[in-house]
């Protein structure tokens, strides 16, 4: 892995103002972030986990992470895009779907249907979830699906979901990820929303 780009990747995560990564023997032995409050700890250096395996294929020990926090005195609690369902119907060789979300107490749905194959039914809740935000900002073709990738440790699995975002003519990789509780498909909504909801704060602002 080079360096440059590594540090360059973690910085692109929301909430990272600045890191460094240090390099041993070809392999990372620390990262040092610096943070602004608007997500905790805990959610950015997931993200940085995530980001690494997903795009480098690499496994950092959780413990090589060292996140600081700078407080912002004006920082104001945003308003959330939530999930309230995701609903599934299989018809052979067919998938009925419906994505239904929530911003400042109004509902906004997507329904489709697409193959059904196992990497299509992921990607196409994912989509879905994108097309509910995009009606609640008001603004098509922000948001592309790259890839949702489901990974089992133990007895957790975790979906992380990586999206292309393309705001003002800057294209950038946004990750977000969920632990999968009873339902897969509401873990992979859930992962894309993690995924973009601090941007899409930014631009409902």
């Amino acid at each position: 892995m080079d360096l440059t780009l590594v540090q360059e990747t973690i910085n692109r995560i929301e909430g990272v103002l600045n890191c460094k990564v240090v390099f041993e023997n070809d392999e990372i032995s620390e990262i040092h972030v610096l943070a602004n409050s608007s997500r905790s700890p805990k959610q950015i250096a997931r993200d940085i986990e995530s980001t690494l395996f997903a795009k480098y294929d690499y496994k950092i020990d959780k413990n090589k992470i060292s996140i600081a926090v700078i407080q912002s005195d004006d920082m104001v609690s945003p308003k959330r895009v939530k999930l309230h369902s995701v609903l599934v119907k299989t018809l052979l060789n067919k998938i009925e779907y419906s994505v239904i979300l929530t911003y400042d107490g109004i509902e906004y749905s997507v329904e489709g249907s697409g193959i059904n194959t196992q990497a299509n039914r992921k990607k196409l809740i994912a989509k879905a979830t994108l097309e509910a935000v995009e009606k609640i900002i008001g603004q098509e073709y922000l948001f592309d699906v790259q890839d949702v990738l489901v990974n089992t440790t133990n007895t957790v699995t975790v979906v992380t979901v990586i999206v292309n975002a393309l705001v003002t003519g800057n294209e950038e990789a946004l990750v977000g990820s969920a632990i999968v509780r009873k339902d897969l498909n509401e873990a992979i909504a859930r992962a894309t929303l993690d995924a973009i909801n601090r941007r899409i704060e930014k631009i409902t602002q």
